[in-house]
């Protein structure tokens, strides 16, 4: 009898290793790591899950004067680009110009006079690119984003703010899903500098900003991969009432 309860207590503990010590995680079922209860790896997880080729990373580099994302970027491309401004402002210019990064021919350039009202109707230049002509992008296949990016000395902007807009931080008349405090999108806050500069961002490190916007549940732009819709560089007196000198440059736009 002993020896019964003795092959029982191996047997219960050789069980428990294989379920806790070996990996498993003992989660609720339903949640966000629920996957990781039977040893899988999360879905979400923010690794390469195929070996896209180099030219296939490129979202766009503008060199040919094109305002489209690169039909060759993997799982999408087509998607239009634009340079606009609103509350009465207006750009300089094509936003397409010359010279791009690392001595390259052409560059998207966001350059002109904002006024702000302070008026909370927080106006902004801006450059936009969106990934697909319509729907979403599924960026689950890479790791994060970089780009080359020159804000001179004369740019007065009082924020500047690169963003990646997704299913629920946009609303519907951008492809969204977001029904009330939207425009709070995933990204990383921005400074001059005078030369080019690569700025690089892993999505899991990418955040929103604290203080506005609606929730968004999971909270993590990792949870939102396959929903991406638009990229956004903008630049704005954050609802500072005076005229501003607005000029930054974007080019080489590819994920990783």
């Amino acid at each position: 009898m002993a020896r019964f309860r003795g092959v029982s207590v191996w047997l219960g503990a050789s069980a428990f290793c294989l379920l806790s010590g070996c990996g498993a995680v003992f989660l609720n079922e339903g949640s966000k790591n629920a996957s990781l209860a039977q040893g899988l790896a999360n879905p979400d997880a923010n690794q390469k899950k195929v070996n896209v080729p180099k030219d296939q990373c490129v979202i766009c580099n503008f060199d040919d004067g094109s305002k489209t994302t690169s039909a060759k970027l993997y799982g999408g491309g087509g998607g239009q680009w634009l340079g606009y401004a609103f509350g009465g402002n207006t750009l300089s210019g094509d936003f397409i110009a010359s010279p791009g990064a690392n001595g390259t021919a052409m560059a998207a350039h966001i350059a002109g006079s904002l006024t702000d009202k302070g008026d909370s109707s927080y106006p902004a230049f801006t450059l936009q690119g969106n990934l697909k002509p319509s729907g979403y992008f599924d960026a689950s296949a890479f790791t994060g984003i970089r780009f080359y990016y020159k804000c001179p000395s004369d740019d007065q902007a009082l924020k500047r703010r690169f963003g990646i807009g997704t299913a629920p931080t946009l609303p519907s008349a951008n492809g969204g899903t977001c029904t009330d405090g939207c425009f709070n999108n995933f990204g990383e806050d921005l400074s001059t500098t005078p030369d080019w500069a690569q700025k690089s961002y892993a999505f899991a490190d990418i955040k929103r900003e604290s203080g506005w916007g609606s929730p968004v549940t999971p909270p993590d732009l990792t949870d939102h991969l396959k929903e991406f819709i638009d990229l956004r560089w903008a630049n704005s007196a954050n609802n500072v009432a005076g005229t501003y000198n607005i000029d930054f440059w974007v080019d080489e736009v590819e994920f990783y």
